[in-house]
């Protein structure tokens, strides 16, 4: 099941991808990706600048030897792509892996540039409808402890290195003195704030996006991804 086969928003102006033929060389005679073709060298400029966090990522710890890079999946069918940013390190770059489902997709770790384990689910994809986007977000809050509900909501993340558009399904204001102070507070459910880890959402391209990206380094850049479709012409450009 292709659940990314309806996507519908609109994303930020790109330039026209590259004609997506080997026989065409890129600007700097980098490579071209292999799905799209889009030549690897440009393929940033088809990234939205104005999500991109106040505080920039850093590569420290584990990651301070390591580069970023652009990578790209399959999403499922064949005209559909997403291009996103990834880890990599002595040689490794991280690279996702698409499952579709009936009520979501996911996108799941399958080579870690810093050596974890494959398999772990780094994105959630839901379809969010373009008259309430934020509708899909709200939905989940079904899967909270019975509770818990009644005091979640969504609200701006606003938290140093995550996208300038990350949201958070956490407390209403009312209902924040319940939470602990001298603790990281994991609420809301599966798909709620997690102070102890990297856990969020995006809005883009007529999908809500569920970042998971624990504690430690992130393995993909979540301000830089984007969804690719092939027309007619065989050309791949940013869905609309």
């Amino acid at each position: 099941c292709a659940v990314l086969a309806f996507a519908a928003a609109c994303t930020p102006s790109a330039p026209k991808a590259d004609a997506g033929k080997a026989e065409t060389g890129c600007p700097d005679d980098g490579p071209r990706l292999p799905i799209t073709g889009v030549c690897a060298g440009r393929a940033v400029a088809y990234f939205d600048p104005s999500v991109a966090p106040a505080t920039p990522l850093e590569l420290s710890g584990p990651a301070k030897d390591c580069t970023w890079v652009v990578n790209e999946l399959s999403m499922g069918i064949d005209d559909e792509a997403l291009l996103y940013r990834a880890l990599s390190c002595n040689g490794v770059t991280t690279k996702l892996s698409y499952a579709g489902g009936a009520r979501s997709a996911a996108l799941q770790l399958e080579t870690s540039a810093l050596g974890a384990a494959p398999g772990a689910e780094l994105v959630r994809i839901f379809t969010s409808d373009p008259k309430d986007p934020q509708a899909a977000i709200r939905f989940v809050i079904a899967d909270a402890p019975a509770a818990e509900r009644p005091k979640c909501e969504v609200q701006p993340a606003g938290r140093d290195y995550w996208p300038k558009d990350a949201l958070i399904i956490t407390y209403k204001p009312a209902f924040q003195q319940e939470l602990e102070t001298d603790a990281p507070n994991s609420i809301c459910g599966s798909f709620g704030v997690d102070e102890d880890s990297q856990r969020f959402w995006r809005i883009q391209q007529g999908y809500a996006w569920f970042f998971q990206l624990g504690q430690d380094a992130a393995e993909i850049d979540p301000a830089a991804i984007v969804l690719m479709r092939k027309g007619a012409d065989g050309v791949w450009n940013p869905v609309e």
